[in-house]
């Protein structure tokens, strides 16, 4: 179906092209102008890392946010840009709602920017003569080796095309206007026409997938005098909205995060739109009366509509600020993914792969949510709750109250649906990941967190070999036998309360809580060496069976193998990437 749409629109097209060598040139102003956006998107693409880590560290509150949004959109001319890229960071927990509606805002303020360049270099001047050089300079870089070299070409060869396409589309709408009166359709009064070009701004922007294109064109009809300055205004109005498209279609492959942020986009664009048109007058006033104090004159209507579009975007950002909080509590309760499955992956997706400090981020989130399932497992296992693990109460104290073992653990279930198919999901994203990095230490930092995700996993599938005969004998009438095993359940559980305790652990405290999981792992040694000769004693004494001799020690060589396995995940995932915090 799309191949017959796509031969009708090129079928279309061509006539019109053949009828009309001023329409030909308009499109083709369009189209050098919409490859000159993404030019700069694949050059800024290059620089995402640096982008991330810019984010990390200024975007922590929500008027941080939201001046690194406005900055970057100016910078990338590019608020849809801007917009997955902060879907795609909350999506990886890398920052809170909250900061991903502070960078939207922003944006929304940073494209304003773009339309006052298109309003005041682009139309108003003919800047295409500088162009050349811009395109000379790009091409000649993008055929270097450096990949930054490529990405500085792509950019300038971006904003060769940015003004080359102006000029281009100036120049046809200028030679259209003599054989196609245009201003009939334009010149539509009243709040009808105004609605009619928010629809057709809409359209226009989904269809090209920038709002700056869209702009660009409606400031071109108007420049050229076939658009009524009013209708002008509804068709920059319009852009606003269609501009969120992007944003929803970038949520769709993220998780219900990311889909928050997308339909808070869509909602703000939403709500300033209607308030701009609703007191659509009022804000001509103060367009107006903002023109008059900067020295804009009074019928310059082409910076008149830049004007608007900046102070309309600061209104709604004005309007909406203050419930930001109320917005993101608002989301997450219309917003839940009814689909989402407790053990699926919460943070890693596609749409963040090629990003290597998001990517890295998420797999670490990823990797506390899969030992998070393992320890629910490992705990319910040895007869304990997660409440007690985490509590400081004495694990003699825990067992006397023998309340262990009421229903049945099906490792083997919990095991395929919480912990196999999370482990299949990180190392698959983890090998794609690291396709796009190239810092050497990153890729240090994804070899760790793989290791230790496959030491979690090792943990279960050697419970699984341990479960029956701890449940069995910990149950039994024999005294000396649920000594032996419960012995195992204090050891595991000593070890995974010291895990837990690393988990809420910063700085030195990481130091004392590692010794004292080593000290556990020590112990469990011990108790390896000495188990022969403790089995030995106990047959000797008649109180085990001979025929046991062979189960226990198996068992506890399977439970020093599953406390090495837990040893080894910690050391990978916090003497790996927390020792700088622990020299500092």
């Amino acid at each position: 179906m799309r191949s017959i749409i796509l031969v009708l629109v090129f079928g279309a097209l061509g006539f019109l092209f053949y009828e009309s060598s001023s329409f030909l040139g308009a499109c083709s102003g369009i189209a050098i102008f919409l490859y000159g956006v993404m030019c700069l998107k694949n050059g800024f693409n290059a620089f995402s890392t640096f982008i991330e880590r810019v984010l990390k560290k200024w975007a922590n509150t929500v008027t941080k946010s939201l001046i690194f949004g406005a900055i970057s959109t100016m910078i990338m001319q590019s608020s849809g840009l801007v917009s997955v890229l902060a879907i795609s960071f909350l999506a990886a927990g890398f920052i809170t709602l909250a900061q991903g509606i502070g960078i939207i805002f922003g944006a929304n303020v940073g494209t304003t920017v773009v339309a006052w360049v298109i309003a005041g270099a682009g139309v108003k001047f003919d800047i295409s003569s500088i162009t050349m050089p811009l395109l000379v300079f790009g091409v000649i870089l993008q055929l270097q080796n450096s990949s930054n070299c490529k990405a500085l070409g792509s950019i300038l060869c971006g904003v060769g095309f940015f003004f080359l396409g102006i000029h281009f589309l100036k120049d046809g709408f200028n030679e259209l206007k003599d054989t196609v009166d245009i201003a009939q359709y334009g010149q539509i009064g009243g709040i009808g026409g105004v609605l009619l070009f928010v629809f057709i701004g809409m359209i226009l922007t989904v269809v090209m997938q920038s709002s700056n294109a869209s702009l660009l064109v409606a400031i071109t009809i108007l420049a050229a005098g076939q658009m009524s300055y009013e209708n002008t205004l509804g068709f920059a109005i319009g852009s606003n909205i269609g501009s969120t498209v992007m944003a929803i279609i970038g949520s769709l492959g993220v998780n219900v995060a990311g889909k928050r942020l997308a339909a808070a986009h869509l909602l703000f664009n939403s709500v300033t739109a209607l308030v701009a048109v609703v007191f659509l007058h009022q804000f001509m006033v103060a367009v107006q009366f903002l023109c008059n104090l900067v020295g804009i004159a009074s019928d310059d209507y082409i910076l008149q509509v830049s004007m608007f579009h900046t102070l309309f975007n600061i209104v709604g950002i004005a309007l909406m600020m203050p419930f930001v909080h109320q917005m993101v509590a608002f989301l997450e309760r219309i917003i839940i993914d009814k689909k989402a499955k407790e053990y699926a992956p919460k943070f890693i997706n596609e749409a963040i792969v090629q990003f290597p400090d998001t990517a890295i981020e998420a797999l670490r989130n990823e990797m506390e949510h899969l030992y998070d399932n393992c320890f629910r497992i490992l705990t319910y296992a040895l007869g304990f709750n997660p409440q007690q693990i985490q509590s400081q109460m004495p694990f003699d104290e825990i067992i006397a109250q023998k309340k262990l073992y009421a229903e049945q653990v099906n490792i083997e279930e919990l095991y395929k649906q919480s912990v196999k198919s999370l482990f299949d999901a990180m190392f698959d994203f983890a090998t794609n990941a690291q396709t796009y990095i190239n810092e050497h230490e990153q890729m240090n930092e994804v070899h760790h967190i793989k290791i230790a995700a496959r030491r979690a996993v090792e943990s279960i599938h050697q419970l699984k070999m341990l479960y029956k005969n701890l449940k069995e004998a910990t149950t039994s009438n024999n005294p000396a036998l649920v000594d032996i095993y419960n012995g195992i359940r204090v050891d595991l559980g000593e070890l995974l309360r010291s895990i837990e305790y690393l988990d809420q652990s910063t700085g030195e405290d990481i130091v004392l809580v590692l010794q004292s999981i080593a000290k556990s792992s020590a112990m469990l040694d011990e108790a390896d060496d000495n188990a022969i000769a403790k089995v030995e004693s106990l047959i000797q004494e008649k109180k085990i069976a001979a025929t046991s001799a062979s189960s226990i020690l198996n068992d506890i060589d399977t439970t020093n193998k599953i406390g090495k396995d837990l040893l080894g995940m910690t050391k990978h995932l916090y003497v790996a990437y927390k020792e700088e915090e622990t020299t500092t």
